[in-house]
């Protein structure tokens, strides 16, 4: 009789969470993966044939005060995520190393308070793929590219050649 157990490193400003959705902690890769049980959930892990970026969502529930004000000044956008398959045996022992099945990166949490259904955080989390969707703000100048790197000068002339006409070819019906 086997179970599978699904870990989430989880990258905050603060520092790595380690946790996973069954009880008690598990010692591997050189740290502790706490359990949140019941309380914390994973959703489907979507995979297809098209490269295309798909996304996942985090729940933890039942929360106390200090963890919803954690996670409302918490730096979390665009950090990484990694969840793990892992397989325990009938003594809920870890048979072996778990496995990568997805990583990606943090999007929006969302925090519900008072509701009906319980105080719940959720965060949306996006595969690497979808940060071909969103626009790198970048300006490309010689300022920017400085900032970047003093030693590139890539971009030290292009306001020189802005608006400039080159004739690329002489027709000679026009000498």
């Amino acid at each position: 009789t086997v179970r599978i157990v699904m870990f989430a490193e989880l990258d905050f400003s603060s520092g790595t969470v380690y946790v996973h959705d069954s009880i008690g902690t598990y010692t591997w890769g050189g740290n502790d993966w706490l359990g949140v049980g019941d309380f914390g959930s994973i959703s489907s892990i979507e995979e297809g044939a098209e490269i295309s970026a798909y996304s996942i969502s985090l729940t933890l529930s039942a929360l106390d005060a200090t963890m919803s004000s954690a996670a409302l000044t918490e730096d979390y956008f665009m950090r990484d995520v990694t969840i793990y398959m892992g397989v325990l045996d009938e003594d809920d022992a870890l048979i072996d190393t778990p496995v990568q099945v997805w990583s990606g990166f943090m999007d929006v949490m969302t925090i519900t308070a008072g509701a009906t259904g319980g105080d719940s955080i959720q965060l949306s989390c996006e595969s690497e793929l979808a940060k071909f969707d969103r626009a790198s703000n970048l300006k490309y100048t010689h300022a920017n590219q400085q900032k970047k790197d003093s030693d590139d000068l890539f971009f030290e002339f292009l306001k020189d050649i802005e608006g400039v006409k080159i004739k690329w070819k002489s027709n000679k019906s026009e000498n």
